[in-house]
């Protein structure tokens, strides 16, 4: 009789895959989605038992009744049940890549049931399959070798990791209400994740630096622990099921059986210890990019492990816990180091392995996890001791090696990639705006009119076909100032049914684009969420309705490049009503490179007269200059060449100076005739307003670069984090909430700040900064090291975190924070922000908890929670403000 192999079940799985993507991402059926988890979680199990079905007879016990099974009769039933339903399958598919029709009316097909009995019969053999795995996990446990070579080994162990990552994909799809079920869970597959990847990485390591063999009995202990974590995720896949998620027993039996689980056990510690002493010397693989990469991965391994053992660090004596930071600290260095293009790369990979061979050793000792466990304490274990040498000694290594390479390219390629450069005092003002001396607040238009007419005119009677329209210009010279004046321009709003309107910038996400361009007529903010909840594929067809038989016009501001605009073209259609696309961009080769692409329109610079007329106005307001101070503004005014962001920046300063000739005379002189020319038309200008700024104004500003560029902030959310970082002076009498809203209007007034929305009832309700001012802000929160901020996966795991950390902010995935394992344990401030487009999940944060215990300040605003309440944890945070 043929033996049930995974062949089968793969063609089966490729053939329902296949099904899957022919649907739209929110139609797919659930039954199909169900099929596939299911089928995947028995590939992994027909995996590992195709390996003993030669084996005699399996003996299996349930409520106390022992039973025999025959485990190749029972794989030739599992290969039975697939041919059964593989032919309906494969024909299903076939009908559905010709008739779409058939496919939408699947629910009312003859094919509704055919899912739900597969995914029946499958179930139907969990009691089996969880027994069968207790049953070849404990006949191995009394083995001395293993069934599996090496390559098997870790290709079950690659399939237990991809069910568990499906597990974790699932809890994430679950309401609030099932959310403490899913954390709970979802920190146990955690755990099972770290000890399985540890596994995978541990043998290539082996095998890399020289052991051509992994000893039979640690062979065996790997392939038993591989055995028993896919049993448990075997069992967390079915946590659904109404008889387990309204169970308690069923979570705390999943938690005791994963702790059980140890990578490394007592009595495979001494064999694993020799395998990776006897590696120091052993030569390396040809291969160095994969060297490397097994490296990596190890060293990611050790990092996993160490961060448990970090955050349950209260179980360690406060030296211990120095040592072990230290250490942690070290190996993040090395996964920088091995992140990088490296010189002598055979060299610095055999360094790296003996360091790691020496962390593994001590990472994964028994008397650490005893001391972490609280089975015994630290003064207790002479073990703990002699590790305690061992890791003071592995830290001096590291530190010597991190010595030797201190000087080559690899140490600035680290720091540039980061922004991190030796700090700098700089001197702090007092100055404090006069009564009656606060700046123009509101926007100044001037020497537009002429260049907003000849917008308006390509606008109106240009062609009948779509057209874009591009206003190209250096950085600061007022392209959004013009393309607003514009939008607004009555003449606009009568010719064209339709304005919509997007700042797209350099980093952006199709869809968080899209659903920017159909909420910005305000009328669609009620219908955000529902957008949400649409693909791209969808809101682009949504996009499309919305323009099709309408004369519109759409403003893409801050065009960095034309893939934009290749992937969005499809949803504006050319009715030959004279429709109008607008591109602000600093490059003309954007607009040149597009289909319907116009003419550009080039923004000059302000000439001196207007320079002057805008610099007077936005320091005096309707009052004249002083004719005593005429020469001088003229002076500072032809120094700014013409640019509209540097003339208000200066005019903000300006506005706060005393207006007396000697005071204006000094000013002048610090603006250079070269200020703002070629690559630094308004680094000075943006400099000298920053120094002229009060102490507590400069830590206001430098905020900013907490957030993302050109965010649109709620100017009561970033006053609560001012008072709370402590930026707010404490005034008897005063609310510390009207003197933040006094600061943001001076910053508003000094045209740092611009007000993107104002509230009905009066007061700013968004603010933003200019994409100029936010890099300025955001190179120097990285150079005085008051913020530091990382974006997604790869600035995060390599981020090599200085002790005194006083601020943090993350843009990324949470699954990218997760695995980062970024530990401050000093850190100050940690805010969180969701990458666009993808939602900053998070089902289990007391590790945050657990870690950065003296936060002071602590942002979950940009985390998906799916909690109805904090866990209790949070009590642990005593800074907290």
């Amino acid at each position: 009789m043929e033996m049930a192999s995974t062949c089968s079940i793969d063609r089966v799985l490729l053939v329902l895959e296949s099904l899957q993507n022919s649907f739209p991402d929110r139609y797919v059926p659930v039954d199909i989605r169900v099929a596939i988890k299911h089928m995947k979680f028995l590939k992994t199990f027909l995996m590992c038992a195709r390996k003993r079905s030669q084996s005699n007879d399996l003996y299996l016990e349930s409520d106390n009744v022992v039973k025999k099974v025959s485990l190749p009769s029972f794989l030739s039933c599992i290969e039975d049940t697939f041919h059964k339903y593989e032919e309906d399958i494969h024909s299903l598919s076939l009908r559905s890549e010709t008739d779409k029709q058939e496919i939408e009316n699947y629910t009312i097909g003859s094919y509704y049931s055919m899912f739900r009995k597969l995914v029946k019969q499958i179930k139907s053999l969990k009691q089996e399959i969880i027994q069968i795995y207790f049953a070849l996990a404990s006949s191995r446990s009394l083995q001395s070798n293993s069934c599996m070579t090496d390559d098997e080994l870790l290709e079950f162990i690659g399939l237990i990791l991809q069910n568990l990552a499906d597990l974790t994909n699932g809890y994430m799809d679950w309401k609030i209400s099932e959310s403490s079920i899913s954390a709970a869970l979802d920190a146990q597959v955690q755990a099972l994740e770290a000890k399985l990847t540890f596994l995978k990485s541990f043998i290539p390591f082996a095998n890399m630096r020289g052991t051509a063999d992994i000893p039979a009995l640690l062979l065996a202990h790997f392939e038993v622990v591989a055995l028993n974590a896919a049993r448990l995720s075997y069992m967390c896949s079915y946590w659904y099921d109404a008889e387990e998620m309204h169970n308690p027993q069923f979570y705390s039996m999943i938690y005791d059986q994963q702790q059980k689980i140890r990578a490394v056990d007592f009595h495979v510690y001494e064999i694993y210890k020799e395998v990776l002493r006897a590696t120091r010397s052993s030569k390396s693989l040809h291969d160095r990019m994969m060297d490397k990469q097994i490296l990596n991965s190890f060293n990611d391994s050790l990092i996993s492990c160490l961060w448990e053992l970090l955050c349950c660090s209260s179980s360690f004596v406060d030296s211990m816990k120095d040592e072990m930071q230290i250490l942690y600290a070290g190996l993040r260095f090395l996964r920088s180091i091995l992140r990088e293009q490296q010189e002598k790369m055979d060299e610095q990979n055999k360094k790296i392995g003996s360091l790691l061979s020496e962390a593994g050793i001590i990472i994964c000792s028994p008397s650490l996890n005893r001391v972490k466990e609280g089975e015994v304490s630290f003064s207790e274990s002479t073990e703990a001791l002699d590790c305690y040498d061992m890791l003071a000694n592995t830290n001096v290594h590291i530190k010597h090696f991190k010595h030797q390479i201190s000087g080559s390219t690899i140490i600035e390629s680290i720091r540039s990639f980061h922004g991190l450069r030796a700090p700098e005092v700089s001197k702090t003002s007092s100055r404090m705006l006069s009564k009656g001396k606060m700046p123009i607040a509101h926007e100044v238009m001037v020497g537009l009119d002429d260049e907003a007419a000849k917008v308006i005119e390509r606008l109106i009677w240009g062609p009948e076909q779509v057209e874009i329209v591009p206003i190209v210009g250096m950085a600061g010279l007022g392209k959004t100032t013009l393309a607003k004046k514009v939008y607004n321009d009555s003449s606009i709003t009568y010719n064209f049914q339709i304005r919509l309107w997007c700042t797209v910038s350099q980093e952006f996400n199709m869809k968080s684009l899209l659903i920017q361009i159909l909420c910005s007529n305000g009328k669609q903010s009620k219908m955000d969420e529902e957008l949400k909840n649409l693909n791209e594929h969808e809101l682009l067809h949504k996009l499309y309705q919305r323009l099709k038989t309408n004369r519109y016009l759409v403003v893409f501001d801050d065009v960095w490049d034309i893939k934009v605009w290749n992937e969005l073209r499809i949803s504006f259609p050319d009715d030959k009503k004279g429709s109008r696309i607008i591109f602000t961009s600093r490059s003309s080769n954007v607009a040149s490179q597009v289909e319907y692409g116009g003419k550009p329109h080039y923004l000059r610079p302000l000439s001196e007269k207007e320079s002057f007329e805008l610099l007077q106005k936005k320091v005096f307001g309707k009052e004249d200059c002083p004719q005593a101070l005429h020469g001088l503004g003229m002076e500072i005014a032809e120094k700014c060449r013409g640019l509209p962001l540097a003339l208000v920046v200066v005019a903000g300063v300006l506005a706060t100076i005393e207006h007396d000739i000697c005071v204006w005379e000094e000013f002048a002189e610090g603006l250079t005739s070269t200020t703002v020319s070629d690559a630094k038309q308004c680094k000075k200008s943006m400099e000298l307003s920053y120094e002229h700024l009060p102490y507590h104004l400069k830590a206001c500003l430098l905020y900013f670069a907490a957030f993302r560029e050109d965010e649109k902030i709620g100017a009561k959310k970033l006053m609560c984090l001012w008072i709370a970082e402590g930026f707010v002076e404490i005034i008897e009498g005063k609310r510390s909430e009207d003197i933040a809203e006094e600061y943001l209007m001076d910053l508003i007034g000094r045209n740092l700040v611009m007000v993107s929305e104002n509230r009905s009832i009066g007061g700013v309700k968004t603010c933003y900064i200019h994409d100029l001012i936010f890099e300025f802000c955001n190179g120097e929160a990285k150079e005085k090291k008051f913020l530091q901020v990382l974006r997604a996966y790869v600035e995060l795991s390599t981020f090599n975190e200085p002790a005194n950390l006083p601020r943090l902010s993350i843009c990324s995935r949470g699954r990218d924070f997760i695995e980062s394992k970024l530990f401050c344990p000093y850190l100050g401030t940690l805010l969180f922000f969701a990458t666009p487009g993808y939602e900053f999940d998070l089902l289990n944060i007391s590790f945050l908890f657990c870690i950065y215990k003296h936060l002071n300040v602590l942002n979950l605003e940009g985390i998906n929670l799916r909690l109805t309440e904090l866990p209790t944890e949070v009590e642990s945070l005593l800074c907290l403000r």
